[in-house]
């Protein structure tokens, strides 16, 4: 098998033009479910055929993520935004089915919409079909506003210096009429993530701070 890409905690192979196997280090059934419970509403997710112990076996995506995109000078900040923006009004729209859990890591998300709590442009690949989300392990239920809060710390914990483009107008787009509640839940979720360090907290809170009056 040729290694395509490897994650923290996940190694994805490539098992044909067509077929990819992500191996997991916990078990990916519920995502798988929650997958295939949003491809049967439309929503674009890859499609999985099959669950092997820790091992899943899925649709291959072909295309750039949106993040190579953006850096390559082919999507600019803007269309990103409304990219993204668009991927969340349209999972937002599909109510949670009723075992997907809201809490997560010790939280109570404050609703009963799909989150799927680590929307960023890597997470996103760009195929001729359209752009399709991929990376469902952290998914909830909760208020649709955490959700956008989340992609939004995540950007804010970027360092600019060390990013080929700057990330303030999507981080921007993203921040628009966030409510304070959502981002200090955001903000906490992030927080409970051991692979984020402190530097990379601190620069999510300080700008948080200009947000929140």
């Amino acid at each position: 098998m040729h290694l395509l890409s490897s994650g923290r905690a996940s190694k994805v192979y490539a098992l044909s033009d067509n077929l990819v196997l992500r191996r997991c280090s916990w078990n990916p059934e519920p995502e798988a479910r929650l997958m295939a419970h949003l491809r049967d509403q439309g929503y674009p997710v890859p499609e999985v055929f099959r669950i092997d112990g820790t091992d899943m076996t899925m649709e291959r995506l072909h295309g750039p993520t949106l993040a190579e995109g953006m850096t390559s000078g082919r999507v600019a900040p803007p269309a990103a935004a409304a990219i993204m923006l668009d991927l969340f009004e349209r999972l937002h729209q599909i109510p949670a089915p009723d075992w997907l859990p809201g809490e997560s890591r010790g939280l109570d998300l404050n609703g009963r919409t799909i989150l799927h709590l680590d929307l960023h442009p890597e997470n996103i690949i760009e195929t001729p079909a359209g752009p399709v989300v991929i990376d469902w392990t952290n998914a909830a239920a909760g208020d649709p506003a955490v959700d956008r809060a989340v992609s939004w710390a995540i950007l804010a914990e970027l360092d600019p210096e060390a990013l080929p483009l700057d990330p303030a107008p999507l981080r921007d787009a993203l921040a628009r009429d966030l409510p304070a509640t959502a981002l200090e839940t955001a903000l906490r979720f992030r927080e409970t993530d051991t692979n984020i360090t402190a530097d990379e907290h601190a620069r999510a809170r300080a700008l948080a701070a200009r947000l929140t009056p």
